[in-house]
């Protein structure tokens, strides 16, 4: 799916993978669609012999490098500009040009970021139009180019200024360098600390044990922002209140969405054990809180919560389509997803709730009491049992 930035749908009138060609042919002479740190305009790339084509191709690299290394964007080839505001539409022939662009940029540029080409074709001649190469921040950044055609040796890193190119110092290749190896760490511990909190407010609600609980977290690579205001809300709860999350589910999921710190949440059934509560950031970050049903009863000082593998499998897929559709249809987050899903036998067992000294309640107060254990069995019963397919165990300090 094409990237496609808010400001570039609000000039477009709609998003890249909908625009048409009398929607590109308005630009021209739009004062509001001139080149920026998004947006670039190409006549065409060099073709022809060798040498104009080699030349070609390293302008391709260079030009795809820029955005990746920046905040992404747009190149329009086949639009004319004078004074950085497009002049003409120039409809070019579409050919192999596609197949050339991704060469070149797959044996330019390294690592290769991600981006996509779609051509937008005349309807009055449809072998000829615009293309459009829609370029996604990167969270592999920097991107080096090789320029073989320009008989430079080694790599240089371009990236987006303004509606111009620059070249990245020494100084400033080390820089990026560095983020690109912390952004790792910090969004492992994002995910942590979001999976840390939702559980902290479902321990608060559990009442009843022991109580299984499943926590599904994604953090987006690269986020985006969603602007909550009285509008947008009322659309999201609007929305809510009719979404069926869960898969297989007839019903609506949750009951109503509310706003917190830079946040909605979302519930249904609190204080219950059919309790499901989603926290859904402005990043696009979100965590997803189910207790699977399926419980046993207690039987003497060894409790045995035995939940089927189907559902945690159709719990953990429900909550993933529904964080993924959030960071990227509401808050426009792009790339890939750090993930993490965790299991535990009861609430008040996570590492974010259980104290780090033994006390005098429960689960301490049973002096003989050893562990949980989350048995996941099979729906179907071999040989007259339950086979089981694997063993979480929570263990206590």
């Amino acid at each position: 799916m094409l990237y496609s930035p808010r400001r570039l749908e609000a000039l477009l009138g709609t998003s890249l993978h909908l625009v048409t060609y009398q929607q590109i042919k308005a630009l021209v002479g739009n004062t509001d669609a001139r080149e920026a740190e998004d947006l670039d305009y190409k006549r065409a790339y060099s073709s022809g012999d060798k040498e104009r084509s080699e030349k070609g191709n390293d302008d391709i690299a260079i030009d795809i490098a820029t955005f990746a290394n920046h905040r992404g964007g747009l190149i329009i080839v086949g639009m004319a500009e004078v004074q950085e505001i497009p002049s003409a539409v120039l409809d070019i022939e579409f050919g192999t040009l596609e197949s050339r662009i991704r060469q070149a940029a797959a044996s330019r540029i390294h690592p290769m970021p991600r981006f996509e080409t779609r051509p937008v074709r005349n309807p009055d001649d449809p072998t000829k139009g615009v293309l459009l190469i829609s370029i996604a921040p990167s969270s592999y950044a920097p991107h080096a180019v090789s320029t073989p055609a320009k008989k430079e040796t080694g790599l240089r890193w371009p990236r987006r200024h303004g509606a111009d190119k620059v070249w990245l110092s020494e100084s400033e290749i080390a820089a990026a360098y560095r983020r690109r190896v912390m952004a790792a760490t910090d969004q492992a511990q994002r995910i942590l600390d979001l999976e840390n909190r939702i559980v902290t407010t479902t321990a608060l609600t559990s009442g009843q044990y022991p109580l299984p609980l499943l926590v599904v977290t994604l953090v987006p690579d690269l986020p985006g922002e969603l602007i909550l205001d009285g509008n947008s809300v009322e659309r999201i709860r609007a929305a809510t209140r009719e979404e069926i999350v869960m898969l297989g589910a007839f019903t609506p999921t949750f009951e109503d969405i509310g706003v917190a710190h830079r946040r909605l949440i979302a519930e249904a059934g609190a204080g219950t054990p059919y309790a499901i509560r989603a926290e859904l950031h402005i990043d696009g970050a979100g965590t997803f809180a189910v207790h699977p049903i399926g419980m046993s009863p207690a039987a003497g000082d060894n409790f045995k919560v035995g939940v089927l593998d189907a559902e945690i499998v159709i719990r953990t897929a429900s909550a993933l389509r529904y964080l993924a559709r959030h960071a990227r249809d509401r808050a426009g987050a792009n790339g890939s997803a750090l993930v993490r899903v965790t299991l535990v036998a009861d609430t008040y067992l996570h590492p974010a709730v259980l104290p780090a000294e033994s006390t005098g309640a429960w689960p301490y107060d049973n002096p003989n009491f050893v562990r949980y254990r989350v048995h996941l069995h099979t729906s179907t019963k071999i040989v007259g049992a339950d086979r089981p397919v694997g063993i979480r165990a929570a263990r206590l300090a």
